[in-house]
């Protein structure tokens, strides 16, 4: 890459080797190489020599990384800050972006992506340069933050906390994106507890749990009177959320007249209570996820073009598991010491076969399915080491299902038919049949979608409209929130 304004690199670093390393390369693509071996003497090369990108390693003897970083960005605020270190966690990427720095690298060292880096540097560069922006300003650092844990060092997860780390400072809407299991809520309440609202309430609803009605009166809260069962005023989730975040999950579930109210209260910051004619003020922040693109819901009308752009201020991708495989024994090292502490006892680690067995599994339910798998090893790891043997059969085998009882369609149609209750009237046995098998088909299709009705609607063929009636209808419990 030949360079064009951006001409001086310094490079901030203890170690001897890894200088040697970033000069050569950095010499070798046409920069102007600088080193410094300690943060002070960093500062000084910045004052005097002020370098048009600073990498700066976070763990230096004397003075951190992180402590030097707001005093490089009021010395030389138009400066690009790389911060590089060997302690890749989600803390660490988010108050480096919170102090000023431009993105996050991990040792060690790779090449291709510090070339990507500095191009990426170079474009940012030339369009500032263009249209005259001004520097970043400085993120203000907080010390006490205590960010829910995310886990991971994988590229994908440090993009995410550079994300997070951004956005952490600006009040503005988040769509989450992300299939069932991989952590949006995670991801969600990250955001909220690395800002300055973090003492502040993170209200959950989701969307897909409750029926039209029962979601409006839990979003927006109702007046005494406004329904039959509305015996007393109750505020709902918006209030609720004060001046927090409100994060509402399956947002694609919601119906149209409900979407029109939503946009209303996100466009206009304000509502009012159902049955209520007092305008309440909208003060938290609203943070929505979905686990299907609302593309697709938007090709097929079922949700409102307008209310996507409103809620799509900033949007971020949560990847699955399998395309951040190298996480996986982070994950479950973190998941061991709390199932440890849930146990009583120590469960140490994984055997290098089982874990073999993990990294090549395709983890469809995520995060969440790992967790869970793990939970369940641990249980029979009595010796303190999850084994092969101890690991769900469907991991051990992703063929293996269990066989299905009764066999044939026409054995299943004979076993329903003796279930009836009583003896059936005449005309009835069709319609309490067809109940059998909605209520079962119904929740194989739940199952089957992670408790998402768009997607077990989509799969059924039929409207979601339908399904949401007849899971009503039938009294279909739901299981566990899609997170």
């Amino acid at each position: 890459m030949t360079p064009g304004d951006i001409k001086t690199v310094l490079v901030i670093d203890d170690e001897e080797k890894a200088t040697w390393a970033f000069e050569q390369f950095l010499e070798g693509q046409g920069y102007r190489a600088l080193i410094a071996h300690t943060a002070e003497d960093g500062l000084e090369k910045v004052r005097d020599e002020r370098p048009d990108v600073i990498i700066c390693d976070i763990k230096l003897p004397g003075l951190s990384g992180l402590d030097a970083l707001p005093r490089i960005r009021e010395m030389h605020p138009d400066a690009y800050v790389i911060v590089m270190t060997a302690y890749g966690t989600a803390q660490t990427a988010i108050e480096a972006i919170q102090r000023g720095a431009y993105d996050y690298l991990t040792k060690p060292l790779d090449l291709t992506r510090l070339r990507a880096l500095l191009e990426r540097i170079e474009q940012a560069h030339a369009l500032r340069t263009e249209f005259s922006a001004p520097a970043a300003d400085d993120l203000t650092d907080d010390a006490d933050a205590s960010p829910a844990q995310l886990v991971g060092e994988s590229p994908a997860m440090q993009e995410i906390y550079k994300l997070i780390g951004m956005l952490t400072m600006n009040r503005v809407t988040v769509l989450i994106d992300g299939e069932s299991g991989t952590g949006k809520e995670g991801v969600a309440r990250m955001i909220h507890h690395s800002s300055p609202e973090r003492g502040r309430p993170f209200v959950v609803v989701n969307c897909g749990a409750l029926a039209e009605t029962l979601l409006e009166s839990e979003l927006f809260g109702h007046e005494k009177g406004a329904f039959t069962s509305a015996e007393r005023q109750s505020i709902g989730k918006i209030e609720a959320a004060e001046d927090g975040t409100l994060f509402l999950d399956e947002i694609a579930s919601t119906s149209p007249a409900l979407q029109v109210r939503l946009l209303r209260a996100l466009q206009e910051r304000e509502f009012q209570r159902v049955g209520g004619t007092q305008t309440l003020p909208v003060r938290a922040r609203v943070i929505a996820a979905t686990n299907i693109p609302l593309e697709d819901v938007l090709a097929d009308g079922s949700f409102r073009e307008d209310l996507y752009y409103r809620l799509k201020v900033v949007s971020l991708k949560v990847p699955p598991l399998r395309e951040r495989r190298t996480d996986i024994p982070l994950l479950i090292d973190h998941f061991l010491r709390r199932i440890s502490d849930e146990l009583g006892r120590a469960v140490h680690g994984v055997e290098p076969k089982a874990m073999e067995t993990l990294l090549k599994c395709p983890w469809h339910g995520n995060v969440r399915e790992l967790e869970n798998a793990i939970r369940r090893a641990a249980v029979f790891a009595r010796d303190g080491v999850i084994l092969s043997d101890h690991l769900p059969p469907d991991i051990l085998d992703p063929h293996v299902r269990p066989p299905a009882a009764g066999g044939s369609p026409t054995a299943l149609l004979e076993r329903a038919l003796s279930a009836l209750s009583g003896p059936a009237e005449d005309g009835n046995v069709y319609y309490e049949l067809q109940a059998h098998m909605d209520r079962a088909t119904m929740g194989i299709a739940l199952a089957r979608s992670g408790d998402n009705q768009v997607k077990a609607a989509q799969w059924l063929g039929i409207s979601r409209t339908t399904l949401r009636r007849r899971i009503e209808e039938l009294n279909i419990s739901d299981s566990e929130d899609d997170r």
